[in-house]
């Protein structure tokens, strides 16, 4: 029978989280039964808005979506509250619907935590731990008043954890050997990779039209292209390289045409995504626009 249990909001201490785990294998449960927490219509509406702005949730159908709905639980916390903590045994994955999150991380080599992110509405986190059976890789603090949604372990593994892995297990390799992300750590890679979508242009096909609006920056996974403007060749693009930041980042028209050489596999960002989980290398990419100009001058 699926359990039934009255809505009812958890006291979770710190010291409750400090409570050891058994190591478990990284299989979901055969003997799962789903979990039901009972809430209104308008909550459950709530969710499924927070639900659609997550990229870890895209590739779960309906019925898997209204498990999810029916299984997790509010949580509310106040600004400064320590919700997970670094070292820590994992037993929540965490959807925010209203405020902000701050990610700290301690270096071994550094006196005092360093905050490394930021997290809004819509974002999730937790799921490390829970993915790789690890402690909590960051400690994660409200600075805003907040609500989240909690998802336990065994919901957690038994819905997401197949479809996530796999698909971070595509990407982390790739990820870490492209040059643009060398300075990021496992973590903020996989976050990335969490929110990648593959797409697929065969040879002579535009990947970015010039003049049209940019919504998303591409990583170049298979295939050679090149960009063009004013019908000369300005760039050239192989495995690895990446393009579509500027218009991103000066929130302009596309400046180039970027033309598939070869049939191409390439891996997108939107324009959110880019704008949160890359803002460490803003630095880098806007020193990559003055390769651009240059390149571009040259053609005049």
């Amino acid at each position: 029978m699926i359990e039934l249990q009255v809505k009812e909001r958890r006291r979770r201490t710190l010291s409750f989280r400090r409570t050891g785990v058994s190591a478990e294998c990284q299989v979901a449960d055969e003997s799962y039964v789903p979990r039901v927490v009972l809430k209104p219509d308008a909550a459950k509406k709530r969710i499924a808005a927070a639900l659609e702005k997550n990229a870890l949730f895209k590739g779960l159908d309906k019925e898997q979506i209204n498990t999810v709905i029916d299984a997790v639980e509010e949580e509310k916390h106040k600004a400064g509250d320590v919700i997970i903590k670094q070292g820590e045994s994992g037993l929540y994955f965490y959807l925010l619907e209203a405020g902000a999150c701050e990610v700290w991380l301690s270096m071994h080599n550094a006196r005092n935590p360093q905050m490394v992110k930021i997290y809004g509405p819509g974002d999730s986190f937790g799921e490390l731990a829970l993915l790789y059976d690890a402690p909590r890789a960051a400690t994660i603090k409200a600075s805003t008043d907040c609500i989240l949604w909690t998802m336990d372990r065994s919901t957690f593994r038994t819905i997401l954890m197949a479809s996530t892995r796999k698909k971070r297990n595509l990407y982390e390799d790739y990820l870490q050997n492209v040059p643009l992300l060398k300075t990021l750590d496992k973590y903020e890679r996989s976050a990335i990779a969490d929110v990648l979508e593959p797409e697929y242009f065969v040879a002579g096909k535009e990947i970015i039209t010039e003049g049209t609006p940019g919504d998303k920056f591409y990583f170049l996974e298979e295939g050679t292209a090149e960009a063009r403007t004013r019908g000369a060749v300005v760039m050239k693009y192989g495995k690895g390289d990446y393009f579509g930041e500027l218009a991103l980042l000066n929130d302009e028209p596309r400046s180039a045409t970027v033309l598939a050489v070869t049939d191409c596999k390439v891996v997108s960002i939107n324009s959110d995504s880019f704008k949160r989980l890359l803002g460490k290398l803003e630095d880098i990419l806007q020193r990559k626009k003055t390769e651009y100009a240059a390149a571009t001058a040259s053609t005049s």
